[in-house]
């Protein structure tokens, strides 16, 4: 079916107004364009989706304070942030997935050398270390390593900000860290 055209004043001020079909008219005029938009950077389809879907949240939620000239500028640049934003997410996701990795190698020990490698009391040493932590720190902690979660799923659990969960982490890392210096007496 063919969309009836409509100039982009009329739209903005159908939106402002509430107006949930000239909303649907947008969403069906810019949808595809904006995920589109979006592949271009990302690979992950559903990433995408998301993204684009989040743009059209926003939209409708800030719908009468919304003070734009061009509707599809607008559109194409908060896709554009959210881009940038998921990009650095990216990096810190990385980031903290090497940091665990590095921990898992240096730290954690496989359940067949358990019994037999000196290793167990400096790994003993290290759990009892995060004791050290404050409770909320060590609970965001051990919800990464026990259960694998990520930054945000961690953040929705505990009821917390995802910033706050990369500050928890940040802490519970340098805090490893200096304990394993100090147990093994390196500097």
């Amino acid at each position: 079916m063919e969309l009836v055209k409509v100039n982009e004043a009329m739209l903005l001020t159908g939106l402002r107004a509430g107006d949930q079909l000239i909303f649907a008219h947008i969403f069906h005029l810019y949808n595809r364009v904006l995920y589109e938009f979006a592949r271009k950077t990302i690979d992950a389809k559903e990433d995408c989706e998301e993204i684009v879907q989040d743009v059209f949240v926003s939209l409708w939620e800030r719908r009468e304070e919304l003070e734009v000239d061009s509707l599809k500028a607008y559109l194409f640049s908060s896709v554009k942030y959210k881009i940038i934003r998921y990009i650095k997410h990216q990096m810190v996701k990385r980031k903290y997935e090497d940091h665990f990795r590095h921990f898992e190698s240096t730290y954690i020990v496989p359940e067949e050398a358990e019994e037999s490698t000196p290793l167990l009391p400096l790994h003993t040493r290290l759990s009892e270390s995060l004791q050290d932590l404050p409770a909320r720190c060590r609970e965001a902690f051990q919800l990464r390593i026990e259960q694998n979660l990520t930054n945000s799923e961690i953040a929705q659990r505990m009821h917390i900000s995802k910033r706050t969960v990369e500050d928890y982490m940040t802490t519970a890392f340098a805090h490893l860290r200096k304990s394993r210096k100090e147990i093994l007496g390196t500097e």
